[in-house]
């Protein structure tokens, strides 16, 4: 079937031809075949049926009377070279004449012809006649018509096969047409060497040509297209490269640039200079400001011959001279940093004189990764300038805050964030009245990891909400079974992250918690975002929470903000508790807090107590709760019954 689909169209006319025909000449034939062939029998039989009518009347009328012979009467058939056989029997059965012929020399189709013999008088049957003729002749007749319409089957296909000869010769010029046409290539002029063509084949001749005129015409458009898409391809790429490699404000080369530059010269001193506080720039004369001063600075790094890369927004690169002693180095570093420091840069006709700091790598095989661990190292060191040393380990330290960060995550996919409670006991009844929660990872091992170890480097990958929120829910789902309150430390990203508030508010009212939960905030965070952590503890102290400052007394402790804030409980910072035995002027500033507490009606902790002196000294100066050591180390908690 794929065969004949895929099939020339001379093969598939020449098919449906020879099918059609075929079809037609059985369907003719059949139907010739029939109408001869009951023609034949009928007349056959006809010819029987007159010799019985014939000797009907007097084998009647001799059956009637009780005459049996009959030879004589019959003589004019039983003589007939085609009767084969005469039967006459009456009504009971009994055969009165039994005639057949006994020598044939051939053996044709018989036909039976039978008929009732009537009595004359009455017309009723009396017996019956069964006439045996030959079918000789009608055998002769078909045979003659296979024969006729044989010769003309033969006639038939021979005319057949003449008209696929002369359809095969006038598609012709269409297998011409398809080989040229198979075979042509753009540029090339085809020529149709057609040694004869119809009209219809010289119409597509015609129209082939004017489509290869224009095929032409479109090819040397094309390649005019083509030509100046390579220009603009060309110009493109240029752009392209240009952009990637160099920076759209300064024009100086970017740090792709600079990493290329040094794999392939080879590069291993590389400094990087951070212009300070441009940030506090760009806020107090504008963005455009900021950007004309560095396109300054930019030019003026060209003038002082150092081939400089902008790497970052305010950052600079540029390589230094090999060969030189490390001396020599800094001290051309500590020049840069004078002359920049004195050179005057002009903003909205204002002098702004600009400050840098300075990381620096030298022999180094990461020479730019090194200059950026030198540059956050002076920048957190205050200094003007560092160069990397591989023994301060910092480089490793970066490695294991990204090994501890994928830690973290790991730790919260894994379901080991796990929380341990501190008991917080009353100074006068000495019983377990509040827990503090306090998160831990735990390793598989089974080991805990402290949350000074992650909680830094979870609050500068974004992690830290996370983590809050998995422990406020173990927090409030494991108190939602217990009767004491609970603490939970909250940081001011915390209350300033509208998703983590709404998943606290959601956990406290599914566990029924929120009037046993404090929630404590570490000054110093909380105090520098006043108004969003009022209107954080204002929203959750309508549903029954409390707050306590944690921490209080180190920094700069601010009593009216405690006072506008409306907290519950002051934890007075370790620090003061922990030496309040020997230091008179930390024992000074807890009464001080205490005393203050005490007249605003908020409850205090003292915390880091780690002895039973301490306790004593705290109960002594009237602090509510104690926490520490001494009261009770922190441990894993389990639901119970309330």
């Amino acid at each position: 079937m794929n065969r004949f689909k895929h099939a020339r169209l001379s093969t598939k006319l020449f098919m449906a031809l020879i099918f059609a025909a075929v079809m037609i000449f059985i369907a003719i034939t059949l139907v010739t075949f029939s109408i001869v062939r009951d023609l034949t029998m009928n007349s056959q039989k006809e010819k029987a049926t007159l010799l019985l009518d014939t000797v009907n009347p007097a084998v009647s009328l001799s059956l009637f009377l009780g005459v049996n012979d009959l030879g004589d009467k019959l003589s004019t058939i039983t003589q007939r070279d085609d009767v084969i056989a005469l039967k006459i029997s009456d009504l009971k059965g009994h055969i009165i004449l039994n005639y057949a012929q006994h020598e044939r020399s051939q053996s044709y189709q018989s036909i039976n012809i039978t008929e009732n013999l009537m009595e004359p008088s009455t017309l009723k049957p009396i017996g019956s006649i069964t006439l045996t003729y030959s079918g000789e002749e009608f055998t002769k007749a078909m045979s003659r018509f296979y024969t006729l319409y044989g010769w003309i089957s033969v006639t038939v296909f021979a005319i057949l096969g003449l008209m696929i000869l002369w359809i095969n010769r006038l598609l012709l010029p269409i297998t011409l047409i398809a080989y040229k046409v198979r075979n042509f290539k753009p540029g090339e002029q085809i020529t149709f060497d057609i040694p004869y063509a119809q009209r219809e084949f010289t119409q597509i001749i015609h129209a082939f040509e004017m489509m290869q005129e224009r095929v032409i015409q479109y090819s040397d458009d094309i390649e005019s297209i083509n030509k100046n898409l390579e220009l603009k391809i060309t110009e493109q790429t240029h752009k392209a490269t240009h952009h990637l490699y160099y920076d759209t404000l300064t024009s100086l080369p970017n740090r792709i640039k600079l990493q290329e530059d040094l794999q392939v010269e080879s590069i291993s001193t590389v400094a990087i200079l951070n212009i300070d506080d441009f940030k506090e720039i760009n806020d107090f004369f504008g963005i455009d400001a900021g950007d004309w001063l560095l396109t300054q600075i930019a030019h003026w790094l060209r003038e002082m011959k150092l081939k400089p890369y902008r790497i970052g927004g305010d950052e600079f690169a540029f390589r230094l001279k090999e060969g030189r002693t490390h001396a020599e180095f800094r001290h051309d570093i500590e020049i840069l940093l004078s002359l920049l420091n004195e050179k005057p840069f002009m903003i909205a006709d204002e002098t702004v004189h600009v400050r840098a700091t300075i990381g620096i790598a030298l022999d180094s095989d990461k020479p730019l990764i090194h200059a950026d661990v030198a540059l956050n190292k002076a920048r957190s060191s205050k200094l003007p300038y560092s160069v990397y040393d591989p023994s301060e380990g910092i480089e490793q330290q970066y490695q294991a805050n990204i090994a501890m960060s994928a830690q973290i995550r790991q730790a919260l996919v894994e379901h080991r964030i796990v929380c341990q409670y501190q008991p917080i006991v009353s100074c006068q009844t000495g019983k377990i009245e509040k827990f503090e929660t306090l998160v831990r990872i735990q390793n598989e091992d089974g080991s805990l990891i402290a949350p000074y170890d992650f909680l830094p480097i979870a609050q500068k990958t974004k992690l830290y909400h996370h983590i809050t929120q998995e422990v406020v829910y173990q927090a409030c789902h494991l108190f939602a079974a217990r009767y004491e309150q609970f603490s939970i430390n909250l940081s001011s990203s915390d209350m300033l992250d509208p998703r983590t508030v709404i998943t606290i508010e959601n956990i406290l009212r599914q566990t029924n918690t929120a009037n046993r939960v404090i929630f404590e905030i570490l000054e110093s965070e909380g105090i520098e975002n006043f108004d969003e952590v009022a209107s954080f503890i204002t929203r959750m102290k309508a549903l029954g929470v409390k707050f306590a400052i944690d921490d209080f007394g180190t920094g700069y402790s601010n009593f009216e903000n405690i006072l506008k804030l409306s907290v519950d409980i002051l934890k007075i910072d370790g620090t003061l508790i922990k030496s309040i035995n020997e230091n008179r002027r930390h024992r000074i500033v807890v009464e001080a807090i205490v005393d203050f507490a005490h007249r605003i009606g908020i409850d205090t902790v003292a915390e880091f107590v780690s002895s039973e002196e301490i306790l004593q000294n705290v109960t002594d100066l009237g602090i509510t709760y104690a926490q520490g050591f001494h009261t009770g180390k922190p441990q894993f908690l389990h639901q119970q019954l309330m």
